[in-house]
């Protein structure tokens, strides 16, 4: 059955809320993306142990990002376990701003994670199914955080879709989800539409030298060319790039 998309019934939510130029709350995100829910209102009560386990959770381009922006919203597409999550959430409280962190993820790990042994064990498999959201949901509780987090268990484009429909707009992006090339390449263009003009887009795994994932590199390079993107600063494992303010 094809799906049948329309933005009638969706984007008149948050339109005069936007209109109006206020900073977005998490009480507004939850109107928009999990109709007045709080995902986090009714915990398990056998939390799993802190695992932060990451890559690159701590990256000065994420620090900057919530000190120089100031964000309202930021959104981290690929989450894992929430490490990186957590450290923007953790900046700002620690630099006094009103934000809300929104985390991406199927939860479901990528095509790396099911191809290395190593990266599997962490998906945590109960009954044929992944159970990395219970690590995430875990992590997010135990830091004291979910104040400053909201979580969207969709993938990426999905995810995109429903953020423009609902009206939701993005300060700053951190994107690390799927490494391959045709995968970023579809990436890219989605979360384009979410970023608010003169927002800042952060892209993991980006390495000139090719690194272990070639892919991101190409496809972030031929974006920013396609969208006269001005300069791209590349640093440790990943770039930064403005959106132009038209």
């Amino acid at each position: 059955m094809p799906i049948v998309r329309t933005a009638q019934p969706f984007t008149p939510i948050l339109r005069p809320f936007m209109a109006r130029g206020d900073a977005m709350t998490r009480a507004d995100i939850l109107a928009a993306l999990w109709y007045g829910q709080d995902p986090f209102s009714n915990p398990p009560a056998d939390l799993r142990t802190l695992d932060l386990q990451g890559w690159r959770s701590q990256h000065a381009f994420l620090d900057d990002a919530v000190r120089e922006w100031r964000p309202s919203v930021i959104v981290e597409v690929g989450t894992w376990k929430g490490a990186s999550t957590l450290y923007m959430a953790k900046a700002m409280v620690e630099y006094e701003i009103a934000g809300t962190v929104i985390a991406v993820d199927t939860w479901l790990g990528a095509v790396d994670h099911w191809a290395e042994p190593s990266l599997f064990a962490e998906l945590s498999t109960e009954h044929g199914y992944p159970s990395l959201y219970r690590t995430f949901l875990a992590n997010v509780l135990r830091e004291g955080l979910a104040d400053r987090v909201v979580p969207l268990p969709l993938d990426s484009v999905n995810a995109a879709e429903l953020m423009r429909l609902r009206g939701v707009q993005a300060d700053v992006i951190h994107l690390d989800a799927g490494h391959e090339q045709a995968s970023v390449a579809a990436d890219l263009p989605a979360w384009w539409q979410v970023l608010r003009p003169g927002g800042m887009f952060i892209v993991d795994d980006y390495d000139s030298s090719g690194g272990r994932f070639p892919g991101v590199q190409q496809a972030v390079d031929a974006f920013c060319a396609a969208q006269s993107v001005a300069r791209l600063w590349p640093l440790m494992g990943k770039c930064k790039f403005l959106k132009p303010m038209v």
